[in-house]
């Protein structure tokens, strides 16, 4: 008697650990259709629709290896990679309690974001939405649409949760770059100083090489030949080129933009694409009195707007941007200057 008594309590435990490494097992490694929020190949999604509450939706099409936002801007992919990341790699932390279902569902319906994966321009193949991030641990409420039962999901490896990566404004996503125009695209680049007319000056394609001319007519031409190093490091410089970002929501926008530039770009590609970009001076924006007037003077400043024929307003710094602001004379160096210099002589 008390040999079967031990066999039927050890089945028992052993039917017992079963169901708890099964159970285990669903939560954490099975994927059900109420819980697959990743998507095995991002590769085979075209479009990612990002809405937030009271916002207009963020729409992400893929163009070759990158993402344009709003069927306009090219996406930042160092901001972009920590959507990628939670649509791949997403994992299933715990199922919450029955009794708080009700509550996150709430919560879920109230402030939820909602995102949209599509594999072409039909139906969405996968709708879910985002909801709070835990408190005390890692992990965000998330469900799918259509579903009840919503899950706490985490990304492994973040401490964090995952909704900030989504709750981003439209601004966030876009790239930093202004400049990414390789030379054999590039059909003439405009400089004009409107405080120092003597300096402004364009540049051409003709053929293989640019042309170099002032924009005042019947200005004296210096007698030194051009410095064609000069003038192609001039051009290189816009095949990549960035900003720290978009400011467009500072209150004195207005008056920056009305306000007369330290120096007007017009780059048009060959394409017949023009892109103006008006600079003006952040240091005179912070403090009165700082002159930028001839290049010189602006390649002095520390950072400098820039406003683009696209409305967009950009902030940048002067070492990233300051060999833009070159003069008509700068150009021209003596014979013995185009040669580079043998440095171990």
């Amino acid at each position: 008697m008390k040999r079967i008594i031990i066999l039927v309590l050890l089945l028992i435990g052993l039917s017992a650990a079963a169901y708890y490494l099964i159970r285990e097992n669903d939560q954490k490694g099975m994927v059900t259709a109420d819980r697959g929020f990743s998507v095995p190949d991002l590769n085979e999604i075209k479009k990612i629709v990002i809405q937030q509450k009271k916002m207009q939706p963020i729409v992400f099409t893929r163009k070759g290896k990158g993402w344009i936002m709003n069927g306009k801007y090219p996406v930042d992919p160092g901001v972009f990679v920590n959507v990628e990341k939670v649509l791949t790699n997403v994992t299933l932390l715990y199922v919450p309690p029955a009794g708080h279902t009700n509550t996150i569902m709430e919560s879920i319906k109230e402030n939820g974001i909602q995102v949209d994966l599509y594999e072409d321009d039909d139906a969405p193949i996968k709708i879910f939405h985002i909801g709070t991030d835990l408190q005390k641990s890692a992990g965000t409420h998330m469900v799918m649409a259509g579903s009840a039962q919503p899950y706490v999901m985490y990304l492994p490896g973040l401490e964090g949760g995952l909704r900030s990566r989504f709750e981003q404004p439209a601004k966030n996503f876009r790239d930093k770059f202004i400049y990414q125009f390789p030379r054999n695209i590039i059909k003439s680049i405009k400089i004009e100083y409107p405080k120092d007319n003597f300096s402004s000056f364009i540049l051409t394609k003709q053929g293989d090489k640019f042309e170099l001319k002032p924009v005042l007519e019947n200005i004296k031409i210096p007698t030194n030949p051009i410095n064609e190093i000069r003038v192609n490091a001039f051009i290189d410089q816009f095949e990549s080129m960035g900003t720290e970002g978009l400011i467009d929501a500072i209150p004195e926008r207005d008056s920056i933009i009305k306000s007369l530039p330290c120096c007007i770009l017009t780059l048009t590609t060959l394409e017949g694409k023009t892109h103006i970009h008006k600079y003006f001076s952040y240091d005179g924006y912070e403090t009165s009195g700082i002159n930028a007037n001839t290049p010189a003077e602006i390649r002095a400043l520390n950072r400098v707007f820039i406003y683009t024929n696209d409305d967009d307003l950009y902030t940048s710094q002067n070492r990233v941007v300051g060999d833009i602001f070159h003069g008509y004379s700068d150009f021209f160096s003596p014979k013995q200057d185009i040669i580079p210099k043998n440095k171990n002589k």
